[in-house]
């Protein structure tokens, strides 16, 4: 990862035409391989799962391989929405361990590594609950892994500065109740007031086809750190939607996704915005129902407005050159895969990216984009 001198990676298999487990052995092959003097902390595998046996062999079958191909910890993440190139790709996080200092923390099943260097802390992990008891119970059951987590290294709630929601089957119901909206009901209560002096983190709320959920996050304690929610004008705040946008009955509380569009860090004289899972949304509103190019061309526009002139102004004193990262873009629908690629390449080029299959948070989105933009 950028502030932790590292990079972010991503593994494609040597031979796209073989099975699952010939294109896992070639990626983890390829990771072998890398001798940047950079040290792997976390991998993500995005593949497809047809069942739940099946994503619970996978992921015992990939954890047993990570964990005999590497002699210190990694964290392994895997999440069920497939690439729209091949099988499986992998996601490779790198720090420096000539700048940090590590250590594993182990809660059952959920693991993150806590790096440090002067007065600095950061945490980097991911929690899961799938047990199949309930939507709501599911949610409550990964915010109190993540509470763990925190309490354990006595991280603050507030100290959560980027976050990604796995969540399965996203925009469907359980009983009468939808499972996102029901997601976000917890969230808000699990954050309370710890963000009102300092903003929500950025945040990717998406799809998955298996795994119930999981959530992945960094979080910050520094007294050298400066962080801060960034806005666009033209959207708003997710945290500020009206009752029309959330799912469930006129009687039933309903919350807000609690999520700033943006969020600006700067650490150790490096500074970058994490870009929030983005969509086609002016205002509150949907903009270009059924037009998967247009969709991607308004998600663009309000991304760059994130790290816009204004923006950059009002973030630093020096004058900041922007440099988009790396993206994953979600795609909803396979049959849409060329008009949102070619749209996306007219404005980034060759940028390292992702394309994965995974619903969206509202039926009539078609594609979502995140990343990183970092400043120098």
């Amino acid at each position: 990862m950028y502030f932790l001198n590292g990079d972010r990676l991503y593994i494609n298999p040597g031979r796209r035409c073989g099975n699952v487990d010939e294109q896992i052995n070639s990626c983890l092959s390829q990771l072998g391989q890398i001798n940047s003097g950079k040290k792997i902390f976390k991998l993500n595998f995005f593949v497809d799962a047809e069942s739940d046996d099946i994503y619970n062999e996978m992921k015992a079958d990939i954890e047993a391989k990570v964990a005999r191909q590497f002699s210190s910890e990694v964290i392994m993440n895997l999440i069920a929405q497939p690439p729209l190139t091949c099988k499986i790709i992998v996601e490779a996080f790198l720090y420096d361990p000539s700048e940090w200092n590590t250590k594993s923390i182990i809660k059952g099943e959920n693991s993150a590594i806590l790096f440090q260097k002067e007065n600095t802390d950061i945490l980097i992990g991911n929690v899961q609950s799938d047990q199949k008891s309930g939507y709501r119970k599911d949610a409550e059951n990964t915010f109190s892994a993540l509470s763990e987590m925190l309490e354990e290294v006595k991280f603050p709630v507030n100290s959560i500065v980027r976050q990604w929601n796995y969540l399965e089957d996203i925009i469907g119901f359980d009983g009468d109740k939808q499972k996102y909206q029901e997601f976000n009901n917890v969230r808000s209560e699990f954050y309370n007031d710890h963000f009102e002096a300092k903003g929500y983190p950025a945040a990717t709320g998406i799809g998955t086809n298996r795994g119930g959920i999981i959530i992945e996050f960094v979080a910050v304690k520094s007294s050298e750190a400066i962080t801060t929610p960034v806005d666009n004008p033209e959207q708003i705040a997710a945290h500020n939607y009206s009752e029309k946008v959330l799912v469930g009955e006129e009687c039933v509380l309903k919350t807000t996704p609690k999520f700033e569009r943006a969020r600006y860090l700067e650490l150790f004289n490096k500074k970058m915005i994490f870009i929030s899972g983005t969509a086609s949304i002016t205002g509150e509103k949907t903009i270009g129902v059924d037009d998967p190019a247009l969709q991607t061309e308004i998600t663009i526009q309000n991304i760059q407005r994130l790290y816009s002139g204004d923006v950059l102004k009002s973030l630093s004193d020096n004058k900041l050159q922007p440099k988009y990262g790396h993206a994953r873009v979600y795609v909803k629908n396979r049959k849409d895969f060329a008009a949102i690629k070619s749209t996306f390449k007219k404005h980034f080029g060759n940028l390292p990216v992702v394309y994965i299959i995974a619903d969206i948070c509202r039926p009539d989105l078609l594609v979502e984009i995140e990343g990183k933009v970092i400043l120098e």
